[in-house]
């Protein structure tokens, strides 16, 4: 891990020498004989299940200006953002990546960030794969940029991929078996809404966005169909219908899995995380915690650690 002013980085895994190669350099290195894949953000990825190898994983913080480096990495590299913006541009194309969005980049792409942002925190992993060639659609459908996702399990897997590596196992085995279920995960969220009914109404994801945007302060039902401009029982009723629980339930979900994040990456009090994620009442934020993870804030913190600056 390396430590300059308020930014914090945490490297676990096995770093090769190629990983320490200048991007300047423009890397020619091959992933599995297949060259450079050509990234379209609208569209999947399918990469074959065998083969895919764990490299290297970590946690990025910063609470102050910065700009990610130029690089040209020569595996692949998922990131999920958890607070603030990623600014990047990739391959002349500039994106944002927001809290809960995951990005996909494929080896050999050129990317940097630009524009200075703080307040950043994003889960990032390399790894090693081969992409599909036979079109039988049996690998892993991984899109390159989403949205729409909920990636929760998904964090507590790379936190575990994490103390896997720090426990110094003699192989891969078992990190790679984690690294798998990384991805089968992503790819089983991301079928689910093409399996789902056609005529789903479209308000729902727009109303789903709005939430994760907003989840942070204060948010009512009446404010939700004030902006939509609808009446607080239609918004209501499509809501739970479309998504199978409530606006209040699906808000509370965002806010503790944002507040179980905060437990492990931060040093703030109880109280302040959950002022921060939307609860005004901390015993209340402790008693929905407790009833989702089977633990209080306290005892989860205690449980599975805190990533430490240094």
């Amino acid at each position: 891990m390396t430590h300059l002013g308020s930014v914090t980085r945490i490297y676990i895994g096995s770093l090769n020498k190629k990983f320490v190669l200048s991007a300047s350099k423009r890397l020619k290195l091959l992933i599995a004989n297949q060259g450079v894949i050509e990234i379209d953000f609208s569209k999947v990825l399918v990469i074959e299940q065998a083969n895919t190898r764990f490299h290297w994983c970590g946690f990025f913080q910063t609470n102050e200006p910065w700009n990610h480096d130029h690089r040209i990495n020569p595996d692949f590299e998922l990131m999920i953002v958890t607070e603030g913006v990623l600014k990047l541009v990739i391959e002349g194309k500039q994106m944002e990546v927001h809290p809960g969005n995951m990005l996909l980049i494929p080896p050999q792409i050129d990317f940097a960030g630009f524009g200075d942002v703080a307040d950043v925190c994003f889960y990032w992993v390399h790894f090693e794969a081969a992409t599909e060639t036979d079109g039988s659609g049996k690998g892993w459908q991984l899109p390159f940029f989403s949205q729409e996702i909920m990636l929760d399990n998904e964090l507590l897997l790379i936190q575990q991929m994490q103390t896997i590596k720090q426990m110094d196992f003699p192989d891969s085995t078992l990190i790679d078996a984690y690294l798998h279920t990384l991805l089968l995960s992503i790819s089983e969220k991301y079928k689910q809404p093409l399996n789902a009914k056609k005529n789903k109404h479209y308000l729902v994801d727009y109303m789903k966005q709005f939430l994760q945007r907003n989840y942070q302060r204060t948010v009512t039902v009446e404010e939700i169909a004030h902006y939509f401009g609808y009446n607080k029982a239609y918004i209501s009723n499509l809501f739970s219908r479309e998504v199978g629980e409530t606006i209040t339930q699906y808000l509370n979900t965002l806010r503790l899995e944002a507040a179980r994040q905060a437990l492990l990456t931060t040093s703030d009090s109880i109280r302040e995380i959950a002022n921060q994620h939307g609860f005004e009442d901390e015993k209340y934020f402790s008693r929905l915690f407790s009833k989702k993870y089977q633990q209080s804030p306290r005892f989860y913190r205690k449980c599975y650690g805190r990533i430490e600056k240094m």
